[in-house]
């Protein structure tokens, strides 16, 4: 969902930018699994969008979120090229038109999108990639690119993004499969970024990157699945991707309209419990596949 954001193509690793390759794990995710009280998670109205699909929380301030994302089966996509990604972000990034002004991200594509933003890669494999936007620096002030060797569809990518507001400092995790390689740590500034939206979506683009309005689908299919999933708001109270916030459907449809209105193109199932861990414990409601329709 490269859009409303003015973007400007630079290297993979900014200026001022760390890539590091310490713990994130003992001590983000130690902070991020701070444990608060839980409250029943509340279910939003569904969001309309032209090429987004998946689920997006709201009603607090987030600091981690974390999803195994599968590689996409794209057999039945022709000219559409799909990212899945978790973020955080300010405001809502969905919306057709309004929205936040800046965002973290991480996530896979394939690497004919990923060579639009600056990444080597052969064509027909998969990126997986970390990246920091904010609209007062013009330019992504983050990016990062860990070619995916060896996966196919159906495999599984572990993503964390981690929000260290005392210390500005964002932390990523890319945990691949074993066959493709040992986990990446990667680290930058935040620019004083608040996070009151997180999400997990698929979101169809063209081969530049540049979001596209879905065709109709002659079957309905699975596209991917989001496992693992897991969020901390910025004052430790943790969830799925539901918890003590606001959590919406969000649906691309034939015009960013909802039905009636507009046809769906792809959406995402109801959310489920896989029974895997993260974060810290097993929760229901931390997985969702998402499908054309």
């Amino acid at each position: 969902m490269r859009r409303r954001i003015t973007r400007t193509l630079i290297a993979a690793a900014a200026a001022g930018v760390t890539v590091s390759t310490l713990g994130f794990t003992a001590a983000g995710a130690a902070s991020a699994a701070v444990s608060s009280k839980a409250l029943p998670p509340t279910i939003g109205t569904t969001i309309g969008s032209t090429s987004s699909a998946g689920y997006e929380a709201s009603g607090r301030d987030f600091r981690f979120i974390t999803s195994t994302i599968r590689v996409p089966d794209t057999d039945f996509l022709t000219g559409l090229y799909p990212q899945e990604y978790i973020q955080l972000s300010n405001g809502s990034l969905t919306q057709p038109t309004g929205g936040g002004n800046s965002y973290t991200r991480a996530g896979i594509e394939p690497c004919v999108v990923a060579r639009s933003f600056g990444a080597i890669c052969a064509t027909g494999t998969w990126e997986a990639y970390v990246e920091n936007f904010n609209n007062s620096l013009n330019f992504p002030s983050f990016r990062h690119f860990f070619n995916l060797a060896g996966v196919n569809q159906g495999d599984g990518v572990n993503f964390s993004i981690y929000y260290n507001e005392v210390g500005n400092e964002l932390s990523y995790v890319i945990t691949p499969p074993s066959t493709s390689g040992t986990p990446q740590f990667y680290k930058t500034g935040a620019h004083g970024s608040i996070f009151d939206h997180a999400a997990a979506l698929d979101d169809f683009t063209d081969s530049t990157g540049t979001p596209i309005a879905l065709p109709p689908f002659i079957r309905s299919f699975r596209i991917n699945q989001f496992l693992q999933g897991a969020i901390t708001t910025e004052n430790g109270a943790r969830g799925s991707f539901t918890g003590p916030w606001t959590t919406s459907e969000v649906v691309a449809t034939s015009n960013g309209l909802l039905p009636p209105s507009g046809t769906t193109r792809v959406s995402p199932s109801a959310l489920w419990t896989d029974g895997l861990p993260a974060n810290g414990a097993v929760r229901a409601n931390d997985a969702f596949g998402v499908w054309a329709r």
